[in-house]
């Protein structure tokens, strides 16, 4: 992508932006919606809508609690994100892992390895999933402190 006297030109320069454009898109998105979370409270009645699973079940599904952890994150609240969705943190990894890796790849490289786990990891990944929903739900302790 350079000329032979190894400067960039015009052309090498619009295949980058044209290449790295939908990355930063979504990265812009995401932090827009990290923003918005962060400003507007979803600790305060009425400013989100009820949680389907919630509303319809009575139940906390895997994911109550993650917009509220959001905004612990966006106020630096580690602990707070941790108190909400302990899975947050560990999807917000497996999800910038899967953007930098796409980014990567995008611009032409391949430093950073595709976010490809083996199917038994896929499985056990819902057995978690299932098992975190099912625990938070019992109101004995320890796990009634799983619930957002």
């Amino acid at each position: 992508m350079t000329r032979r006297d190894g400067v960039a030109g015009p052309a090498c320069r619009h295949a980058v932006w044209r290449a790295a454009s939908k990355p930063m898109a979504v990265a812009v998105l995401a932090a827009a919606a990290v923003v918005t979370v962060g400003v507007r409270d979803p600790h305060a009645a009425g400013n989100y809508p009820t949680c389907p699973s919630i509303a319809l079940l009575g139940v906390h599904c895997p994911g109550c609690g993650s917009m509220r952890a959001m905004h612990e994150l966006a106020h630096g609240d580690i602990a707070g994100v941790f108190s909400l969705n302990v899975l947050v943190p560990v999807g917000l990894a497996l999800l910038a892992w899967a953007w930098v890796s796409w980014f990567d790849r995008r611009l032409g490289h391949a430093r950073v390895p595709a976010l490809r786990p083996p199917v038994p990891v896929l499985y056990g990944s819902v057995v978690v999933l299932v098992a975190f929903a099912v625990l938070r739900n019992l109101p004995w302790a320890p796990f009634s402190g799983l619930a957002p």
